[in-house]
C-alpha cells in the first residue's frame, strides 16, 4: 500500500478518534462538574492514568496478543484504535476543561436569554465550541502521528513505513520528501486550530466549573468507559510485566547492564523537561501582547508528531552552522523540549487555574516576616499551594521525555543511547523473562528518583 493511502487511512482513523475523544472528555468534564468535588477529583486523577502510561509499557503488554490476530487485521485495527483512543481522551478533557474561552461567562448568560438566533454558531465557537475544536484539532494531531504502539502492534502506518525507511538507510532528504503530504495535512489543521485560537481573541479564563446536574446514564456511561481505559492500558500492562518480572527474578542481574542507558535517558529527561517548563512560564508571564500567539505556534512543532519533529530537527542539524553539534545531546534535548512544551504550556495553565492567587501573594508576603516561625509556616503554606503541584508538573514531564522512544531513536547521540530505544529493539523478538524484567527496572527508575527527591526535600524543609 503506498504512503498516499497510508496517510489516507491515517487520516480517517485519527478524525475517528479525535472525534471520540472529545465526546469523552466533554462528558468527563460534565459528570466530574456534577459530582462533589472528592468524587470530582477522583474520577480526574483515573482518568489521567492512561495518557500518563508510557506506550512502550502498552505496546509491549498487548503485542503478544496482537499477533494473535495477524491473520484479522480488521481485529487488530479495533485494537489499536481503541488504544489510542482511551490514551488520548485525558487530553481532550483537559483542553476542553482548561482551555481560556473566548467570551466571559457573563455574555454567554446574555446569549442564552436572548435565545437561538442566526449567529448561535459563532457564539458556540467563541464560547463552548472553541475549547472542543481545539481538543479535537491536538487529538487528532497525536493520534494522526502515532508511532511507537502502532509498530509494536504491527500495524502499518505512515509513520511506520516513513520510520522504516529512514532506519533502513533512505536519504534523509528522500524521507523529508515522502513525508510532505502528512505533514501538509496536519499544518492545514494546524493552521485552523490556531485561527480558531486567536482570530476571536485571547480569552478568558475559564472560571470553576459549577455544580450541574447531569442524567444517570452519562455517569454511567462515563466511569464506565474510564474504569475500562483503566483496565486495559494500565492494570493488565503492569500484570503483564510484573508476571515476566517475577520469572526472570533469578535473571535480575543481566539488567543491570542498562545502567548507563538509563543514566542518559535520565539526564535527557530532565533536561527537557526543565527547558519545556521554563519556556511555558516564559510565555504564560509578563505582559506581552503575543504571548498567547507566540505560545500557542511554539506549540506547533511539538504537534506536528516526534517523528515529522525529529526528522526535521535532524535536517537542521545538518547545516553547515549546526553540523558540529549533531552528534551530541543538543538535537535531542530541543526535539524533546518541543514535543513537551504543548503540554508543559496546558499543565501550567490547570496549575494556575487550581492554584489561589489571594493565598500564594499572601503566603509571599508572610515568608519575609521578621519572625522566624511565621516565614516558616508561610514556607510550608507556600508549598502547599504552589510548590507541590509544580514538583508534580514536572514529575509528569520528566516522564513523557523519559519514556520517549522515536525521537530517541533518531537523535540520540551514538555514545549516548537511552534505555526506550534499547528495549523497543529488544521487544521485536518477543515478551521474554528477561525483557520483562528491564521493563519494569527501566519503569521504576522515575519513582525511585521521585521517592529520593521526596527525602531530599523533606530533609531540606526540616533544616
Amino acid at each position: 500500500m503506498s504512503l498516499v493511502a497510508e496517510s489516507a487511512w491515517g487520516l480517517a482513523r485519527g478524525l475517528a478518534v479525535a472525534s471520540a475523544a472529545t465526546l469523552v472528555g466533554q462528558g468527563v468534564c460534565a459528570v466530574a462538574a456534577a459530582s462533589s468535588r472528592r468524587t470530582g477529583r477522583i474520577l480526574w486523577c483515573l482518568h489521567l492514568v492512561p495518557c500518563l502510561t508510557p506506550m512502550l509499557l502498552v505496546g509491549y503488554a498487548w503485542s503478544r496478543f496482537s499477533l494473535s490476530l495477524i491473520r484479522h487485521p480488521g481485529w487488530n485495527q479495533a485494537l489499536y484504535f481503541l488504544l489510542v483512543w482511551v490514551r488520548l481522551a485525558p487530553v481532550a478533557a483537559l483542553i476542553v476543561r482548561f482551555a481560556p474561552s473566548a467570551m466571559s461567562p457573563e455574555a454567554i448568560h446574555c446569549h442564552r436569554l436572548l435565545g437561538r438566533g442566526r449567529a448561535a454558531l459563532g457564539f458556540w465557537l467563541r464560547g463552548r465550541g472553541r475549547a472542543a475544536c481545539v481538543a479535537f484539532a491536538v487529538v487528532f494531531l497525536l493520534a494522526f502521528g502515532e508511532f511507537e504502539l502502532a509498530s509494536l502492534l504491527g500495524i502499518r502506518t505512515w509513520t511506520v513505513v516513513v520510520f522504516d525507511a529512514q532506519v533502513g538507510g533512505l536519504a534523509l532528504g528522500e524521507s523529508l520528501r515522502i513525508t510532505l503530504l502528512p505533514a501538509l495535512v496536519e499544518a492545514v489543521l494546524l493552521m485552523a486550530a490556531l485561527w480558531l485560537v486567536w482570530a476571536h481573541g485571547a480569552g478568558h479564563g475559564r472560571p470553576p466549573a459549577r455544580r450541574r446536574s447531569a442524567p444517570p446514564a452519562l455517569h454511567a456511561a462515563v466511569w464506565a468507559v474510564v474504569a475500562g481505559a483503566l483496565a486495559v492500558t494500565a492494570v493488565l500492562p503492569a500484570f503483564v510485566v510484573l508476571r515476566g518480572t517475577l520469572r526472570g527474578l533469578a535473571l535480575m542481574a543481566q539488567t543491570l547492564t542498562l545502567g548507563g542507558d538509563i543514566a542518559a535517558s535520565v539526564v535527557f529527561a530532565a533536561a527537557a523537561a526543565a527547558c519545556a517548563w521554563l519556556c511555558a512560564g516564559w510565555f504564560l508571564g509578563g505582559g506581552w501582547r503575543g504571548r498567547w500567539l507566540g505560545a500557542f505556534a511554539f506549540c506547533a512543532p511539538g504537534l506536528f508528531g516526534a517523528l515529522v519533529l525529529a526528522l526535521g530537527i535532524l535536517w537542521a542539524f545538518q547545516l553547515p552552522g549546526l553540523r558540529g553539534l549533531a552528534d551530541t545531546p543538543a538535537p535531542l534535548v530541543v526535539a524533546l523540549t518541543l514535543l513537551l512544551f504543548p503540554f508543559a504550556l496546558l499543565l501550567r495553565l490547570l496549575l494556575a487555574a487550581l492554584c489561589s492567587g489571594e493565598g500564594v501573594h499572601a503566603a509571599a508576603l508572610l515568608r519575609r516576616s521578621a519572625s522566624a516561625r511565621v516565614a516558616r509556616a508561610a514556607r510550608g503554606t507556600l508549598w502547599d499551594l504552589r510548590g507541590r503541584g509544580q514538583f508534580w508538573l514536572l514529575f509528569f514531564l520528566f516522564c513523557w521525555a523519559y519514556f520517549d522512544m522515536t525521537a530517541a531513536s533518531i537523535l540520540a547521540p551514538s555514545r549516548m543511547t537511552p534505555v526506550q530505544v534499547r528495549l523497543y529493539n529488544f521487544m521485536h523478538y518477543g515478551q521474554t523473562a528477561v525483557l520483562s524484567a528491564m521493563v519494569c527496572v527501566t519503569f521504576l527508575v522515575p519513582f525511585v528518583l521521585l521517592a529520593g527527591a521526596g527525602l531530599m526535600g523533606r530533609a531540606v524543609r526540616r533544616r
